[in-house]
């Protein structure tokens, strides 16, 4: 612990968001919730307009700690940009909101999206063969996208972004994504909806072969080389590195068809958010056997 840079300062401005009707589709359990890529894409841009010379390029430490639920009827969300400024000049950034006690004359805040920047140049990582990418090795099979929309992601049609067919084995998957022209903000992280579309990606594989649900709860680093733009198609690979019975550890590459890389995310942490409630269909998890060799 003492190796851990101190907090210097901690800042907090006022947010508003506004509610477009397109995130109503974004759903868990029935209730529509805000998407973290959404989250961090607030997260970035305020953290920018705060601190000019922070990468956002780079974003580390995610966690997305609890959902942010959305009334149908609420075109303006009022919440808070939390900055914590440590010693070493990195910046931690929070969504966060504040719920009033009915009772009590006290208000308590909840953290929803936790992310972190650090001064200086993006660097390049080593990139992948994009014929290796898009290519599993071992016996793999193909599912319909509309099928993932209709049993294994049921989210509303504003985030079928999976599209034509998912290629799945044991390790990974390849998936074709859309990036739909609406109204959310692309700067300064391009459009969220391919990495949002990832994330169902790796949420099937998690059906298939752990047996639960999994949802995206945070990511070690996530890389941006281009801003993904809106009307585009774009490639997804999921590559698991470490799978357990209730947590997937994965990486993900998002790419163009031509090979052009576009981002790189280190460490998604999926989980079952549900306690259990949820679990995926039974033909998903007879498709391959559990001890596929993982």
């Amino acid at each position: 612990m003492a190796n851990l840079p101190q907090i210097e300062e901690i800042r907090q401005f006022p947010l508003e968001i506004r509610l477009h009707p397109y995130l109503m589709d974004h759903r868990f359990e029935g209730n529509a919730v805000f998407p973290a890529v959404e989250a961090i894409q607030i997260l970035a841009a305020s953290t920018k307009s705060h601190f000019p010379e922070i990468n956002t390029d780079i974003i580390l430490d995610a966690g997305f700690d609890k959902f942010l639920f959305l009334k149908a009827d609420q075109p303006v969300m009022e919440g808070f940009h939390e900055i914590c400024i440590k010693k070493d000049r990195s910046i931690e950034s929070k969504l966060v909101t504040r719920i009033k006690s009915r009772k009590l004359s006290i208000s308590r805040q909840k953290e929803h999206v936790t992310i972190s920047f650090q001064s200086g140049q993006t660097q390049c990582s080593d990139f992948p063969l994009f014929e290796n990418l898009t290519r599993l090795e071992g016996e793999s099979f193909q599912i319909a996208s509309h099928k993932v929309y209709q049993e294994l992601v049921p989210f509303g049609p504003a985030y079928h972004n999976l599209t034509d067919y998912l290629l799945i084995s044991v390790k990974g998957v390849v998936a074709n994504i859309s990036a739909p022209v609406c109204e959310a903000a692309i700067e300064p992280l391009g459009s969220p909806f391919p990495l949002d579309a990832a994330f169902h990606a790796a949420c099937v594989w998690c059906q298939c072969f752990l047996g639960f649900i999994g949802f995206p709860v945070g990511f070690e680093k996530r890389t941006l080389f281009r801003q993904t733009i809106p009307g585009n198609h774009y490639i997804c690979r999921i590559i698991p590195v470490k799978p357990t019975p209730e947590l997937l550890v994965c990486d993900l590459w998002i790419c163009d068809p031509k090979g052009i890389f576009f981002e790189n995310i280190k460490g998604v942490r999926m989980k079952d958010v549900s306690a259990g409630r949820k679990k995926p269909p039974e033909w998903i998890m007879k498709i391959q056997p559990l001890d596929s060799g993982i």
